[in-house]
């Protein structure tokens, strides 16, 4: 990806946010090459437009969610730190660009995640982790969700970032089997999907290993306070204007946003 076609790109995405206007059809001499011209687009354009990063979420971490997305491995990218809510929110469906919501783990560190000798891995992580939060992720994307575009196209536009609404915090998680944990998703009181944490990689805690092993090889690592959203236990559900979507976690809670 020549130095030309990165900085099209960043202008582009830059645009595509302070606009709200999605990009309806990208140019194909923009498109990265590879994963890390992706990230450094998405690094670049958060940077540009002074973006204070309030959580990390990762995607692709279902096998759905690969196959859907063409995805070899997990993706991740930043939420802004005014797009993160408490439950119960009301988000204007008209500011949004095709959204979609999921619901997920959000882990709060209470640690830093530095370079590990031997890699992090989910018993390593769960010792840097604080508190849990039951939470549904909107996602959203810059660019029109029209036909398929190669995977390092959604990485450039922050892996579909977009709002982070979080439950009440769970400070006991760890008597809790996080895998065998349940996600039930209804859309104006019928449900709609259903998951579990094993989904996410098998534990949601593969999921934080993962991003502490990436952010750390960057020389990024996570650090405490930072937090981090595990990816989807439940796929992407479309979202409708006027509608009141309800996470239910059983026993970890419930999270609700709806859509004015």
């Amino acid at each position: 990806m020549s130095t030309h076609a990165e900085a099209t790109l960043v202008a582009l995405l830059r645009e595509a946010r302070r606009s709200r206007r999605l990009i309806e059809r990208l140019p194909s001499d923009v498109m990265p090459l590879d994963e890390d011209a992706a990230y450094r687009v998405a690094a670049r354009v958060a940077e540009e437009s002074s973006l204070v990063v309030g959580a990390w979420k990762i995607g692709a971490t279902a096998l759905d969610n690969l196959r859907d997305l063409g995805a070899a491995r997990p993706i991740y990218g930043r939420i802004a730190k005014e797009a993160i809510h408490g439950s119960p929110c009301l988000l204007k469906f008209d500011d949004l660009m095709t959204p979609v919501d999921e619901c997920e783990f959000a882990l709060v560190l209470g640690e830093d995640m530095p370079a590990h000798r031997t890699g992090w891995t989910a018993e390593a992580a769960a010792d840097c982790v604080d508190t849990l939060h039951p939470a549904i992720e909107v996602g959203e994307r810059r660019i029109a969700r029209g036909s398929p575009l190669p995977i390092q196209v959604l990485i450039a536009d922050d892996s579909a970032a977009g709002h982070l609404v979080l439950g009440e915090a769970v400070a006991d998680w760890r008597r809790h089997d996080l895998a065998a944990a349940s996600a039930r998703l209804s859309v104006d009181g019928r449900e709609e999907r259903m998951g579990h944490g094993r989904d996410v990689l098998g534990h949601p805690l593969n999921a934080l290993a993962w991003l502490a092993n990436q952010r750390a090889t960057a020389g990024q690592p996570l650090r405490a306070g930072d937090i981090v959203t595990t990816g989807s236990c439940t796929g992407m559900m479309p979202v409708g204007r006027a509608s009141r979507h309800v996470a239910d976690f059983g026993i970890l809670g419930k999270v609700e946003v709806a859509f004015d």
